[in-house]
């Protein structure tokens, strides 16, 4: 009997382990398809409220964060507001906020969209397919900053502090020289 409780406590531990280990490897982002140092797969997709596609690509030149949510998902829903301050904060230093939804209901988006005044472009994939295709996306909310030559210079899976000095300091180095007297 010992023995047998001996082979059980090793195998519960065994078993904790590799479910630690694996929540850590989907939420790190050496896990996805896309790394930093790569060039940022293209997307072209349709801009909520406007009847032409936004390409991905049109924005090279400048730092781009592309933030990739659901309505439906509570961390997104959660980063959201942190992440419109953000975009406003930056915005005048050089920094393009782009989203892209996978709802797959427009209503749900839009409703999203207004309750967390959203000021940046988000950009339409209904179910996530161009997602999933170009960025192997499925962990939302998913974020890569994107440097001005097209690179992904830094990736952030699930709840990241957006007003943390750690992220603002990442996106800041891509961010052209502040002016005098601005507090970016």
């Amino acid at each position: 009997m010992p023995r047998e409780t001996a082979v059980r406590s090793a195998l519960a531990v065994c078993v904790t382990l590799a479910v630690v280990l694996g929540f850590w490897w989907l939420r790190s982002p050496e896990s996805t398809l896309v790394k930093v140092g790569q060039p940022a797969p293209d997307l072209e997709l349709q801009s909520l409220g406007a009847t032409t596609k936004t390409r991905l690509s049109s924005f090279r030149g400048r730092p781009v964060l592309l933030i990739m949510f659901l309505s439906n998902c509570h961390l997104c829903d959660e980063a959201m507001p942190e992440i419109e301050r953000l975009q406003r904060q930056m915005l005048p230093r050089g920094l393009t906020v782009i989203g892209v939804s996978a709802d797959a209901e427009r209503a749900a988006l839009q409703r999203f969209v207004e309750r967390h005044q959203i000021t940046f472009p988000v950009l339409e994939d209904p179910g996530g397919a161009a997602l999933r295709q170009a960025y192997g996306s499925w962990r939302l909310p998913e974020a890569y900053l994107i440097d001005a030559s097209g690179k992904v210079a830094a990736v952030w899976l699930g709840s990241v502090k957006w007003s943390g000095p750690e992220v603002k300091d990442t996106i800041t180095r891509l961010l052209p020289p502040r002016k005098p007297g601005s507090p970016w």
